[in-house]
């Protein structure tokens, strides 16, 4: 079975996430979901762990290929998916 890693690189976007992420988990309910949060200083990290997601903190902004960057090292799926965290939407 191929497993899907799907990473959102994300800065200030809990309110985002807060739809995107159960959307996503009803979509591809094996997928790992990775949220790097870059340096958020609302409750992106909150957000996602409550989603089910794992977090990987940035302590301070580095920017979204720092972060793309950060996800695809953590990722343990065959095929990776990036995606926009302030996405409202999964279709």
């Amino acid at each position: 079975m191929v497993k899907i890693s799907v990473i959102l690189p994300a800065r200030n976007e809990a309110i985002s996430l807060a739809s995107l992420l159960p959307a996503i988990n009803r979509l591809l309910p094996e997928a790992e979901m990775i949220v790097v949060d870059d340096g958020s200083s609302d409750l992106t990290e909150t957000v996602a762990l409550e989603a089910g997601a794992t977090v990987v903190h940035h302590p301070y902004s580095q920017g979204n290929g720092a972060a793309v960057k950060t996800g695809a090292r953590r990722a343990a799926g065959d095929v990776l998916v990036f995606m926009d965290a302030d996405r409202k939407s999964v279709v």
